[in-house]
């Protein structure tokens, strides 16, 4: 290669210039552009064209470049794709090349606003991964972001105009998404007057760790500030009317977006070209958009007002009777999320009590199990078996954990991811008696109700409070299956234009454009649409594979580390919330009086703080789990101990004696499905993964926040 190269090298007759240059832009900013690096005291970087005059003379002599131009599109035809060259030039259009290779630096994507720069947008900004770590929970892939980033920060800035123009809400810091909390605890503090305190229990992360702890720094942000409040009658009226229709154009929405998945499910692929598939997959990307800005506006909404009922509780009943509260949200009906989870135990239990098909369920593992209820290995007399199974896929098939994710493989796609779950809800019915369940929790809420209304009449004004009481928990029951609906339709949508995207990916395996099905997810919407439209251009599909190579090796790499909790407004990592605790770590761990004799290497009971979530205490064993996969390795009466849980999660957790998570408020997934089942949970541990081990002995107490260490394993 260098023999090849060096015969554009002319005579060495001393000052000369070099560096590197790329036959592709490898920040990924410029498509068909050539950059050449300039080292040296004042190095300079320049894009020249792949072909044609060369005007930049005032970087170096247009000979020169053009020399270098010529040895880089060599070594690019040699290596077959695009490469980086290091040259030396000696005179005017004479160049040494060397070091020829293809291009293999990490190709970031996204990137947050403000980052390294001496600026940001808001004094006040705080970008958190609280919330975000449980609908995004991995890192993004470069389709997803460029499909979601701008509808969800649409979504947030729709209801507040003026007051957050030109600030992010979402960011993408190391390939995680992050929320701007401090922008959303600008407009509810110093915007509305409101207390912040309750917004952070409402959704967890390292700030709340300080609000509800003992002695911790938050009670300056939990009064209400009344003449703000009063100033800003007008908005919150506009507000709360705006918060009561989202229920009524709830079903619009739906009905738009069914009508879409619809559209798309009839579509016939096979009469359609590249391009007229990329079509739809546009036209489909807008309805998506709506689905997500809505989405957007009904979580806030819920947030609004489950914090009007903390408040509430603890103005006028104490904040010790939080989980007594909570409970008159459990055992709603209409939620989508927990409807899967009950038809799915429904199914489970029906077959735990026939004795043919409960032996055929224990024969087979979890990879097996789809493939065998499709066989003639399935007796006649248990057909419903494979019936009652399709009817569950084609209804709650399109869920996955990670599921905003696009790259997320569905659980009608690999049935395993749910098969595994169904396997031990078969295998342990004593645990898995959904109308018990069901009762249990609907029972539950009507005495936390009853108990509510009677400590709230001790009081002189009990009934005037138990009127507003009764009229935040009936607008916290409606809105509160907004938390989840928007989403299991937006995702019914989701997989059929995954399947478009399947059939484009298998499109172009067979003409060599890309090498696997799921490539596709490591290029942009935009670079998708360059290359449906120039798939034949040689010089497009080797830039395409470029980036899907490097993005990959980027993806690799981020996966590797954990994301922190909380940047600054620069995206700096940061560890705590306050200045003055800066030095202290997050969360609180107590330990036990010990002696002398009793000290070991560890001192036990370990006691860790967290935000109680769902009422009730209860001993076991952890079963610490790094990704739903390992959670479905649960073993029922296990304690589930998680950095977080999504919706994918929840069918596991009728297996669960309790639920221990890093991430997470009052209002996360997590805490509502825990609360449906009636199992103690304990959200917003900080560092929970690293202090439990697998085994460990666990007391967890749902209404005291607490988790102990018992007994290490």
């Amino acid at each position: 290669m260098n023999a090849t190269l060096t015969e554009h090298a002319g005579g060495h007759d001393g000052g000369h210039v070099g560096g590197l240059a790329w036959s592709e832009d490898p920040l990924g900013l410029e498509l068909s552009a050539l950059r050449i690096d300039f080292e040296g005291a004042a190095p300079q970087s320049i894009s020249l064209p792949r072909r044609g005059p060369i005007r930049l003379s005032q970087f170096g002599d247009a000979d020169t470049l053009g020399a270098v131009r010529e040895a880089l599109l060599e070594a690019e035809r040699e290596l077959g794709g695009p490469s980086v060259i290091r040259w030396q030039a000696y005179g005017s259009g004479n160049i040494d090349a060397s070091d020829a290779r293809l291009i293999d630096e990490p190709l970031p994507w996204g990137g947050g606003p403000g980052r390294g720069m001496p600026h940001a947008q808001g004094e006040l900004d705080r970008w958190s991964r609280a919330n975000a770590g449980e609908v995004i929970p991995n890192v993004m892939t470069p389709l997803s972001w460029s499909v979601i980033a701008d509808a969800l920060d649409r979504g947030f800035h729709a209801p507040w105009g003026d007051w957050s123009e030109g600030r992010r809400f979402v960011s993408l810091y190391d390939g995680y998404a992050y929320f701007n909390i401090g922008l959303m605890m600008e407009i509810i503090q110093k915007r509305l007057g409101l207390t912040g305190a309750h917004f952070l229990e409402a959704v967890g992360g390292p700030e709340a760790a300080e609000i509800v702890r003992p002695g911790g720094n938050g009670e300056r942000s939990t009064k209400i500030q009344w003449m703000t409040m009063l100033g800003q009658l007008p908005v919150m009226i506009r507000w709360l009317r705006d918060q009561d229709q989202l229920p009524k154009r709830w079903p619009v929405e739906r009905k738009s977006c069914e009508d879409e998945r619809d559209r798309l499910k009839a579509l016939d692929t096979a009469e359609l070209t590249d391009r007229e598939i990329f079509r739809e997959l546009s036209h489909s990307s807008v309805e998506s958009e709506r689905q997500t800005i809505f989405l957007m506006r009904a979580q806030a909404a819920v947030f609004s007002a489950a914090q009007g009922l903390l408040w509430a509780t603890d103005r006028w009943l104490g904040s010790n009777l939080r989980n007594l509260v909570l409970s008159v949200l459990q055992g709603m009906p209409g939620i989508r999320t927990q409807e899967g989870n009950d038809a799915l135990r429904r199914v489970a239990y029906r077959a735990a009590q026939d004795e043919e098909a409960a032996a055929f369920v224990r024969r087979e593992d979890a990879r097996s199990l789809w493939g065998a209820v499709h066989s003639d290995r399935l007796p006649e007399s248990i057909s419903w078996l494979r019936d009652d199974l399709d009817a569950f896929m084609a209804e709650y098939g399109h869920r996955a954990a990670g599921e905003l994710e696009a790259a997320e493989p569905r659980w009608v796609e690999r049935p395993e991811l749910i098969l595994e779950t169904f396997r031990d809800y078969v295998l342990h019915p004593e645990r898995n008696d959904p109308d018990e369940v069901l009762g249990r929790q609907r029972t539950a809420r009507l005495e936390a109700e009853a108990e509510i209304r009677e400590r709230l009449y001790r009081h002189p004004l009990g009934r005037l409070r138990w009127q507003l009481f009764k009229a935040q928990i009936t607008q916290a029951r409606r809105l509160q299956p907004l938390r989840e609906n928007p989403k299991f339709t937006l995702l019914e949508l989701s997989l059929q234009q995954r399947r478009l995207w399947r059939e484009l990916a298998n499109r172009w395996i067979e003409r060599g454009l890309i090498d696997e099905p799921d490539d596709v997810y490591y290029l942009l919407f935009e670079e998708l649409a360059t290359l449906t439209r120039r798939s034949e251009d040689p010089i497009i599909a080797a830039r395409m594979g470029s980036r899907i190579r490097r993005r990959r090796l980027q993806f690799e790499e981020w996966k590797q580390s954990q994301p922190p909790p909380l940047r600054d407004r620069f995206g700096d990592p940061t560890i705590s919330t306050s200045t003055e605790s800066a030095e202290e770590p997050i969360g609180e761990v107590e330990v036990a009086e010990t002696t002398e004799e009793d000290a070991t290497e560890e001192l036990l009971p370990l006691t860790l703080r967290g935000i109680a979530a769902s009422t009730g205490a209860v001993e076991g064993r952890a079963h610490v789990a790094e990704s739903a996969a390992t959670g479905r390795e649960l073993t029922p009466g296990q304690i589930l101990v998680a950095r977080f849980t999504d919706p994918g999660w929840t069918p596991i957790f009728p297996l669960a004696a309790a639920v221990v998570t890093e991430i997470g408020g009052v209002l996360s997934h997590g805490a509502i499905v825990a609360r449906e089942f009636g199992i103690p949970a304990v959200v917003n541990v900080q560092k929970a993964t690293q202090h439990i081990r697998s085994g460990d002995l666990l007391r967890v107490d749902g209404s005291s926040g607490q988790v102990t260490i018992v007994e290490r394993a």
